[in-house]
């Protein structure tokens, strides 16, 4: 493992400061997660509602995602992350303000959830899109793993945290502990300095589908390579998204445990994303689309487990074992895409492969809270473990069958683009 490969990267100031934002507000998203989730489920007892919180975090990047990506590639992308940063800080803000007002209901939650989600969802897309310009093409996949791990510090220690804290006091005070990182995040975003896109064309209406269909073309066209992924990618989050809508309700009914144990499950599982993170960022493979497979078919295994198991140990061991392989999967996904597509077209390509993911995660937060009910919480687990497994096998017969790894291909080869221009490098 190249410890110094990490180092180097981080040296880069600008990609420091986004990298420090992104722990901050990670550590208070993950706070709020646990807040959020053992909040719904105590005040209606139905995992059907953990499912309505789960749909609409996903419903609005689905909705409007889809012409995010040609905005993006004509807009300062740091001026866009930072206003998404104090607009959902404030909008989480309400959710205290309410219920110390004695205000806050369900749909009033629900309707709050929606209008964060749909400030959040441009943030991914803006932030993966950035990372090319702040690093040389040889990190790439380091910076994305070194990016993921500010995911998984925040899913370590702010569930955790999250679980005591609501126990010291309420969820509301944990989202304001929330709002708080992404008002702190804003302000590293402010220091940072990012290039911005330059397009030759105005914009418009016509522009921007015109714009969207292109991204869209690029990734469907068969000559990308990037449908098989796109397809993988569904199905990976008809998985992972489901799964810690799933985690309350195996806490409460198969463990027989409260939000603390909830909060050091998540806790778990982010340790084994952050190990997954590590050993990418320090030993980046070259074969992502095996490691891909490879993780997808772990991920399997131990899914169909933990669905069985009742002591706590055994169930931390699995959990942060799945959490492994889910952290196995973004950042190789993330750099086939930043490596395939051309940088005119990268922002609407990031774009339009999260849809493949975001469709597969409403589908799976609408399939398997509702199975629950009919079947329990270890077939359930036992189905999800069975289709990572079947993918994982069929990504890897398809990778064995490839002649060379991935190729960087040029926008000239696939795709006709007759309006803009190339951005100014980093």
């Amino acid at each position: 493992m190249n410890i110094q490969i990490a180092i180097d990267i981080l040296k880069n100031r600008n990609f420091s400061l986004l990298t420090m934002g992104q722990v901050i507000s990670q550590l208070g998203e993950n706070l709020n997660k646990v807040a959020m989730l053992w909040f719904v489920y105590q005040f209606s007892h139905k995992a059907a509602d953990l499912a309505w919180v789960g749909i609409l975090q996903t419903l609005p990047p689905l909705l409007f995602g889809w012409f995010t990506g040609p905005i993006l590639d004509r807009v300062s992308r740091k001026n866009v992350m930072i206003f998404i940063d104090i607009t959902r800080g404030l909008l989480l803000l309400l959710i205290p303000v309410l219920y110390h007002n004695e205000l806050l209901t369900l749909p009033i939650l629900f309707i709050l959830v929606f209008l964060i989600s749909v400030v959040s969802g441009i943030f991914g897309p803006a932030l993966y899109a950035s990372i090319p310009e702040l690093v040389r093409r040889d990190q790439i996949v380091s910076a994305n793993a070194l990016m993921q791990t500010t995911g998984q510090v925040g899913m370590l220690l702010g569930p955790i945290t999250g679980g005591v804290l609501i126990g010291l006091w309420n969820a509301p005070f944990v989202m304001i502990v929330n709002a708080v990182t992404f008002f702190l995040s804003a302000l590293f975003l402010l220091m940072m300095k990012l290039p911005s896109p330059h397009r030759s064309t105005a914009f418009s209406f016509l522009t921007l589908l015109q714009e969207t269909r292109e991204g869209f073309q690029f990734v469907f066209n068969g000559k990308s390579n990037l449908l098989p992924l796109f397809v993988i990618m569904t199905l990976y989050g008809f998985i992972t998204g489901p799964f810690s809508l799933i985690l309350p309700v195996y806490t409460k009914l198969v463990l027989h445990q409260g939000p603390q144990t909830l909060g050091f499950l998540l806790s778990i599982m982010g340790l084994g994303m952050l190990g997954a993170s590590m050993l990418l960022t320090s030993a980046p493979p070259i074969q992502y689309e095996k490691w891909i497979a490879g993780a997808l078919i772990f991920g399997g295994l131990m899914l169909t487990a933990t669905g069985w198991l009742q002591p706590i140990l055994f169930a931390s061991i699995t959990i942060a074992l799945i959490g492994a392989s889910f952290s196995a999967f973004n950042p190789l996904a993330h750099t086939i895409i930043q490596t395939q597509a051309p940088e005119i077209l990268l922002a609407r390509t990031l774009s339009t492969m999260s849809i493949g993911f975001l469709l597969g995660a409403i589908g799976g937060m609408g399939l398997f809270p509702a199975l629950l009910h009919l079947i329990g919480v270890g077939p359930v687990f036992s189905i999800m473990g069975l289709i990572f497994l079947i993918g994982g096998l069929i990504f890897l017969r398809r990778s064995i069958k490839k002649e060379s790894p991935q190729e960087t291909l040029s926008i000239a080869q696939h795709l006709p683009i007759s309006i803009g221009t190339n951005r100014n490098e980093s």
